[in-house]
């Protein structure tokens, strides 16, 4: 008798994500990457619209602060209606879903801030920059104090096409997302990251799942880079520490061995470096203390 052969049937992995290009951009990264571990799984993408995406008026801290990027998606996550939610790290709160965590980090292509419009000694005097981070404003404001600024929402494109001289003259924008959307040609000037220090995990894409999902939890881990891994995890836990988000401008660039940590007061007028060893030996005792470094410097100058 013939001997019947049975198929494995193979297991869909649905994927959350914002539906704007760049967060598509990073979702067929992420299918990419497990498709490329495992070839019988079946990878599909679902966008969720999210309140961030509803709302492209009011400024962060208007609706919500950076969080109404994720929570739609982490709702879908936690109702089991998706797998494992893709993110920017820079758009995850500290304060995760509780039956949620953040189970991967992908190697970020470049982790600093490009200009589109100019560079730092073109623009004209008095030039308006358009850029909502305070982090960018705080850091312009250190080599250019005659720069003007005006808030600016929406996607990568629209924010490139709102450039026009006496109105806009430039805007900042993530180097990644630039290089994940094949619009490095617009990049006018590279901003070094050892010196226009970035956000804390700056074009480091993430991956968050279930706590008790252990299939998909190993799934996001065997495709993460170790080395993204440990700095991620850092400056995550700096963010944790001094419960931030987007309304402190705050920058951090790291190493494997060095963190440093930019900070500046609500007036973008002071600020202070901070720099640590984040050493796998030393790393947590050298967070602790200059998380008291940046609570001291706040308390300082919140009068």
């Amino acid at each position: 008798m013939a001997r019947v052969q049975r198929k494995r049937m193979s297991k869909t992995i649905r994927l959350g994500t914002r539906g704007s290009a760049l967060a598509l951009a990073q979702a067929h990264t992420v299918k990419a990457a497990l498709e490329k571990q495992d070839t019988e799984i079946r990878i599909e993408i679902c966008p969720i619209k999210t309140e961030g995406d509803q709302d492209k008026k009011s400024t962060l801290s208007e609706i919500g602060g950076k969080g109404v990027f994720i929570k739609a998606i982490e709702r879908a996550l936690s109702k089991g209606e998706v797998d494992i939610a893709v993110h920017s790290l820079k758009d995850v709160t500290t304060h995760l879903e509780s039956t949620l965590c953040l189970a991967g980090f992908l190697k970020a292509e470049s982790n600093a801030d490009a200009i589109v419009g100019g560079t730092l000694k073109s623009l004209p005097k008095n030039a308006t920059v358009a850029t909502s981070s305070l982090r960018r404003r705080a850091l312009l404001k250190l080599q250019r104090p005659d720069l003007n600024f005006v808030d600016i929402r929406g996607n990568v494109e629209t924010r490139i096409n709102k450039i026009k001289p006496g109105s806009i003259d430039a805007v900042i924008l993530s180097e990644a997302g630039l290089i994940r959307l094949n619009l490095t040609h617009h990049i006018q000037e590279r901003l070094s990251p050892k010196t226009f220090y970035p956000a804390p995990g700056q074009g480091v894409i993430t991956l968050e799942t279930r706590k008790n999902d252990t299939i998909n939890l190993k799934r996001c881990q065997t495709i993460s880079d170790p080395a993204q891994t440990f700095i991620a995890e850092t400056e995550f836990a700096l963010l944790q520490a001094l419960g931030f988000d987007c309304r402190i401008p705050l920058g951090v660039y790291s190493t494997q061995n060095q963190m440093t940590i930019f900070i500046s007061d609500h007036t973008l007028t002071k600020h202070i470096t901070h720099t640590i060893d984040i050493s796998p030996e030393t790393r947590w005792q050298s967070l602790e203390k200059a998380v008291q470094v940046c609570k001291k410097f706040l308390a300082d100058t919140s009068h």
